[in-house]
């Protein structure tokens, strides 16, 4: 080959690598929400009107992190690595905060009951994040997943990894206190662009007032009940008017995944954190 061909073939991969490169993401949420212009509101976050979060794979999509998870002996706790494409680690100052937290962490079980918590590893010197393992996914096969942003390039990455306990089981999940009333779409057609609605109500004889949780009024997890393994989407409320209303309504704008039954998970503080869940079906 001559030296002139090869000239022209590095140049057309560094343009095209170029390219590429600029039309990935470049805010902290774009990869977990299209069109990311968020409304601000007394401090508080929220999506904006025609921002949508999206379904994702993280091992599908092979962001250039690698998660690595262990639990202690005990089960009780456990520690994670975010390693680069070189083998290092994500210390803290390389990780920008998005949500009031570094690292979110998501823990679904695997098998069994349909359990999820919402963690926040912190970061320690050695380059290792460490969490407190909730009471009730305490001994179980669990898949976790963790969205969080390189503060240099302001990207959001994605990774996933199974973590696996030889403790034995010992928690139960905390009774819920509220309660999601009812779950409607605008549409269930999959790969529709649908806003998701939660009417939520408090105790009975109580109404629901909702407070921030990492810098918004709620929080909601999707994964699939029929594919495991399919991956999850993370969003953020839509602001309708109705977030500060007694027993609330919550949207979240999503495009729709295949088809199948999933899991809709929200996070939410009235005081106390609590996780609701409620059954989202999508059609083909």
């Amino acid at each position: 080959m001559s030296n002139l061909r090869q000239v022209g073939i590095i140049t057309a991969v560094a343009v095209l690598g170029f390219f590429g490169l600029r039309a990935l993401p470049d805010t902290q949420c774009t990869f977990l929400h299209a069109d990311h212009q968020p409304v601000v509101v007394d401090g508080l976050e929220f999506c904006g009107l025609n921002e949508e979060a999206n379904f994702y794979s993280p091992k599908a999509l092979r962001f250039p992190v690698e998660l690595k998870v262990t639990l202690d002996a005990a089960g009780t706790a456990g520690e994670l690595r975010l390693l680069k494409d070189d083998g290092h680690p994500y210390y803290a100052h390389e990780v920008a905060v998005s949500h009031t937290q570094r690292v979110h962490l998501h823990l679904r079980q695997r098998g069994g009951e349909r359990a999820y918590a919402h963690v926040h590893p912190q970061p320690a010197a050695d380059g290792s994040w460490r969490f407190v393992l909730p009471d009730h996914l305490k001994g179980v096969p669990l898949r976790a997943y963790v969205d969080f942003t390189d503060i240099r390039t302001a990207r959001t990455m994605l990774a996933e990894a199974d973590v696996t306990t030889t403790a034995a089981a010992s928690g139960q999940a905390a009774v819920a206190r509220n309660r999601i009333v009812e779950l409607t779409a605008s549409t269930t057609q999959t790969g529709s662009s649908a806003m998701v609605r939660l009417q939520l109500a408090g105790p009975a004889g109580k109404t629901l007032r909702l407070k921030p949780i990492m810098g918004s009024l709620g929080h909601a997890v999707v994964f699939s009940v029929d594919r495991p393994d399919a991956g999850y989407a993370h969003m953020h409320p839509t602001l309708e008017g109705g977030e500060y209303a007694d027993n609330p309504t919550l949207a979240f704008r999503l495009r729709l995944p295949a088809p199948g039954t999933y899991d809709f998970w929200l996070n939410l503080n009235d005081g106390q954190d609590e996780l609701l869940r409620a059954t989202l079906v999508v059609t083909p």
